[in-house]
């Protein structure tokens, strides 16, 4: 597309605003009000693969359904003639937060939660329609800076997205199965120990996914990261997360984002909102110090990994099954506090305290005395022995002469 087309009578294409392995995104404008709108339109060698083209409605479909302020608008989906399918959202300014994590580091404990409240309003609305993500990270979630209050959140991409049952979204039914055939069910580094293993997922996938987001927000590096994916989902299974920076660790926010990491469902927050509610009056503490460093992960900064590895949907339980698992699971150092720097008192020595006279050095003369003696009385025996048979043998030749 070229600026200046007009797709379908109803949007100027304006500019290309970039493109990723399915498809490419641009901005237009709604021509019947004036709107700036953004266009995601699938890539020509895209149209045909009938997964993706199912992928693609599922996420207008779903997304439309959802209407926290957190959550992307969909305005309009079709297909152009060319039969290549396009989805109009709301057009945003800003930046996604994995760049924001690359450029700043790590952020600040206050504006991570800040982050991380808004992300769980978004989350909850879809958990109450049974709707579960099952690709949260950085990527996916957008910091708007063409919003009244800073840092807002909209969270985008529920292609991958899982209907489930339980929800309240009743007119939300699963339409066909997703394989996924040339996609992925998500990314190794934010998958929960369940997704890793292929297992039926709830709203606590999620939740998951998004404590380890917050983990990375406030130290700059990812929990569990190997170059391999297949090793890094042993490490979401297996491993406990490293250690927070202290003033992390013992406060609200810490606290909730390990929680958030247990492996098993049922030890997590139940619902994004018993989540929120975890750190929702934290205001920080202290100035943030050291991150300790993971045990047996790369320890890449994160603008050397721009593009996280994805793994197939159906190969997850099979690569779990037939991946030999360590049979030394690595565990991080506990954290170190350092010693209080002010000067103490000094304490009253009591009898107690008083050491002993040192004892007298153990005599060990005798010992070697006793040694020496005993190679002596050897070499004097042996020589005897020696002379006596040697005394032997010339009796024994003068009788014989």
């Amino acid at each position: 597309m070229q600026p200046g087309e007009v797709i379908e009578g109803k949007y100027k294409i304006e500019a290309k605003l970039g493109q990723g392995s399915f498809g490419a995104v641009y901005r237009a404008t709604q021509t019947s009000i004036g709107r700036t709108v953004a266009i995601k339109v699938l890539i020509p060698r895209s149209q045909n693969d009938d997964e993706l083209r199912h992928r693609f409605r599922r996420e207008a479909k779903l997304s439309s359904q959802l209407n926290s302020p957190h959550t992307i608008n969909i305005h309009d989906f079709g297909t152009l003639e060319d039969n290549r399918m396009y989805i109009v959202m709301e057009f945003l300014e800003g930046i996604p937060l994995d760049k924001l994590i690359k450029k700043e580091k790590r952020l600040a404990p206050e504006r991570a939660a800040r982050i991380a409240q808004q992300t769980l309003l978004s989350l909850g609305e879809a958990h109450l329609l049974g709707i579960v993500h099952r690709d949260l990270k950085p990527e996916n979630i957008f910091i708007c800076n063409n919003m009244p209050t800073p840092d807002f959140v909209k969270v985008f991409d529920f292609g991958i997205a899982k209907v489930v049952t339980g929800g309240k979204g009743g007119t939300l039914k699963e339409t066909a199965k997703l394989t996924m055939a040339g996609g992925t069910v998500g990314t190794p580094a934010y998958m929960s120990p369940e997704q890793c293993y292929g297992k039926q997922l709830t709203g606590s996938s999620d939740l998951y996914s998004l404590g380890i987001v917050m983990y990375e927000m406030v130290t700059g590096r990812l929990p569990f990261e190997n170059a391999n994916p297949v090793q890094t989902m042993m490490r979401q299974i297996n491993d406990p997360p490293p250690p927070l920076p202290p003033e992390i660790a013992e406060s609200k926010l810490g606290v909730a984002i390990l929680h958030a990491l247990e492996k098993k469902p049922e030890k997590r927050y139940e619902t994004a909102e018993e989540f929120a509610a975890a750190f929702a009056d934290f205001t920080g503490t202290g100035t943030m110090q050291s991150v300790p460093e993971p045990v047996d992960a790369p320890a890449s900064p994160r603008d050397e990994r721009d593009d996280l590895p994805t793994i197939r949907a159906e190969a997850v339980p099979e690569l779990i099954a037939t991946s030999p698992v360590p049979t030394a699971v690595s565990r991080a150092e506990p954290a170190r506090t350092a010693p209080d720097p002010s000067p103490q008192p000094a304490p009253t020595p009591s009898a107690a305290d008083i050491p002993a006279p040192p004892r007298p050095p153990a005599n060990t003369g005798d010992a070697l005395d006793s040694g020496r003696l005993t190679f002596m009385y050897a070499i004097v025996g042996g020589a005897l022995a020696l002379s006596l048979v040697a005394l032997v043998l010339i009796i024994w030749l003068a009788v014989r002469g």
